[in-house]
């Protein structure tokens, strides 16, 4: 008898969904949130290379899609770079960094290497290319960000990444691929880690024109 007059009560109740899932019925409201994956989080940003040779075009797409609002992908880069650069040269060496010059500079933009040292490294305020050498493999990465924790990179292989700085400085060829030009955003998402909040990226809008200017660049270049 219990048990029939509990059959009966279980019977009563609204239908139960076992998939984890809240019927829509029982919901008073609508809402949804956009879940991000860890592997969204790490390629936040980043252009990720599609072969094992377009690091460089990967990291140029990086740099012109998100800090100046021109999306390209590494392909168009790859065409870009071959028509401004000695081909020969090129099939027989790979990408240089001085095919990465001309190409920004074919782009309407202004661009140079520098040598700098780790303090000059720390001030930096803009991203910048670095080809690292870790242990004969050569890479191109976007540096974001460099202080005594550590290097913030956009790494087009395994995407944003910190190397520990002796790591970096121990890869790193001292050498800054920069560029200057129309339609930079000062707000850009490489020069903002997500710990960092807008009130604090205002103050840096100030070191970049007059850093930039140490480089050799003019005021026009940013107009």
């Amino acid at each position: 008898m219990r048990i029939s007059v509990l059959l009966l009560a279980l019977a009563s109740l609204p239908a139960l969904a076992f998939d984890g899932m809240v019927p829509a019925q029982t919901v008073p409201f609508a809402f949804s949130k956009k879940v991000t994956s860890l592997r969204d989080a790490r390629y936040a940003h980043v252009v990720e290379q599609k072969t094992d040779y377009s690091c460089g075009a990967a990291a140029l797409a990086t740099l012109l899609t998100h800090a100046y609002n021109r999306p390209v992908d590494e392909q168009a880069i790859i065409l870009g770079m071959f028509e401004t650069g000695d081909r020969a040269l090129i099939a027989q060496q790979g990408f240089s960094m001085l095919d990465m010059k001309r190409y920004l500079e074919a782009q309407g933009l202004r661009a140079g290497g520098f040598v700098v040292d780790m303090e000059k490294l720390r001030t930096l305020k803009v991203p910048a290319i670095v080809l690292l050498n870790d242990s004969g493999y050569k890479h191109f990465v976007v540096l974001r960000r460099f202080s005594d924790s550590g290097a913030l990179v956009a790494d087009p292989a395994l995407g944003n990444r910190t190397i520990p700085a002796q790591d970096f400085l121990r890869q790193w060829n001292k050498v800054l691929l920069v560029a200057a030009g129309p339609g930079y955003r000062l707000d850009n998402p490489l020069m903002k880690p997500g710990s960092l909040v807008a009130a604090r990226f205002d103050r840096l809008r100030a070191p970049l024109q007059s850093e930039l200017l140490e480089f050799g660049f003019k005021h026009s270049d940013f107009f």
